[in-house]
């Protein structure tokens, strides 16, 4: 076993292959939802610093229990919970109310961003969504490259709940049928409506920022995606559960990786339980991750500033061959290990 595994480390080691990025995640920036509204520093990559979600006349829920409805916390295992009120009513776009209504509007929505610290890509943007007592949500999303001052533009499409969007519901605004823009969407996607033990994976939503492309964000520019809900229900709780909220770059499978320096010195290698790796004096944000030959992320670890070698620990994976990558914001290497 061993020697097939390490005959096998060789030969990938050996293909050249060519990939078309310089990390196995260049973005990866999430906002869970869950405790607060701050991003998750655990999974956060390198280049980039986060903004604080914000809030367009939507507020978060006031955790109480209005007559007739369920109460949900500010945030909670479900998600950040907001509406047009506190109380999760308003959402009529019917005077006295003036919510957005069944269709999202660009007046109403949540704001997530980051700012590159170096250059970057950028693809989709995932997150989970539910409506509190309505089957009657929709969501719309757009991204702009200059904090919505000068730029909005519709996300592609991409997956909801119930698989691939339709173009009449693809989560864009669309255009007006004279072809002009428009404020209320409509091309919205339908939000489905929150179910108590759920599954949370029925609820996801898998969008393209920029269809096959992508999106170049260069260091120093701020990338701003926001979300627009509407609600055609009235009355108290109909809250939005949103959660999960990332932004992320492709996957790239470990075997079309040739272009990240493999000069990471680890050791042992084959390994069993523990891993050390070498590096240059860490800075702040350096980290230590560990990738499958499916080019998913399977394990992460913080380097200690100031730390010139950080130990890995390999208990919790299967044997197998994976990938393990050093980066500190400046450079990135990696090595290719065999865990036994």
């Amino acid at each position: 076993m061993k020697n097939h595994l390490l005959s096998a480390l060789l030969l990938v080691a050996g293909l050249g292959l060519a990939e078309t990025a310089a990390a196995q995640t260049q973005v990866f920036v999430q906002w869970p939802l869950k405790r607060n509204a701050s991003d998750s520093a655990a999974v956060r990559s390198t280049g980039v610093t986060p903004g604080t979600p914000m809030l367009r006349r939507y507020f978060i829920s006031n955790g109480q229990v209005p007559t007739g409805a369920a109460a949900f916390a500010p945030y909670s295992s479900v998600g950040q919970a907001f509406g047009v009120n506190a109380d999760g009513s308003g959402w009529s776009s019917t005077a006295p109310s003036m919510g957005p209504g069944g269709s999202p509007r660009r007046g109403f929505s949540e704001q997530f961003s980051f700012t590159a610290t170096s250059a970057v890509q950028v693809d989709s943007i995932l997150f989970s969504a539910a409506v509190v007592s309505s089957a009657n949500g929709k969501v719309a999303v757009a991204y702009s490259r200059s904090n919505f001052v000068s730029d909005s533009t519709d996300i592609t499409g991409g997956k909801g709940p119930t698989g691939v969007l339709p173009s009449t519901g693809n989560a864009t605004f669309g255009l007006s049928s004279t072809g002009g823009t428009v404020n209320t969407a409509v091309n919205g996607a339908v939000v489905p409506q929150y179910v108590a033990g759920a599954p949370s994976s029925a609820t996801t939503f898998r969008l393209a920022l920029n269809g096959a492309t992508g999106l170049a964000v260069p260091s120093g520019q701020t990338l701003s995606v926001r979300l627009y809900f509407g609600v055609a229900s009235t009355g108290v709780g109909r809250y939005v559960l949103l959660r999960n909220v990332t932004l992320k770059s492709r996957q790239v499978a470990l075997a079309a990786r040739s272009a990240v320096q493999t000069n990471l010195a680890v050791y042992p290698n084959p390994a069993q339980n523990q891993l050390n790796v070498p590096h240059t004096a860490a800075s702040r944000d350096a980290r230590v991750t560990v990738f499958s030959t499916t080019g998913s992320k399977v394990a992460a670890f913080v380097a200690q500033a100031g730390s010139t070698e950080t130990a890995v620990d390999l208990s919790a994976l299967p044997k197998g061959l994976y990938l393990v990558e050093y980066a500190d914001g400046t450079q990135r290497s990696s090595a290719r290990i065999v865990k036994e």
